[in-house]
């Protein structure tokens, strides 16, 4: 049996709402994740260091005109 899993997700925005505060409550939600990811891990200090530049690095490869893609 297939276990549920999230397939798209659609935010719907109302007219005339400030998208940087919508964009800056999901980075402070992410970096939360990670966090807690880095903290329930049983990585040494160096190994979430090379995590952390992994992300980084994914994240410039993405980046378009300013803009993660």
């Amino acid at each position: 049996m297939k276990k549920n899993c999230i397939q798209n997700v659609i935010i719907h925005v109302p007219d005339g709402m400030d998208l940087h505060a919508l964009s800056d409550k999901i980075n402070e939600f992410h970096i939360e994740i990670i966090e807690r990811k880095l903290h329930s891990s049983n990585l040494t200090n160096q190994e979430k260091v090379a995590v952390i530049d992994k992300i980084l690095e994914n994240l410039k490869l993405r980046e378009q005109d300013g803009t993660i893609k």
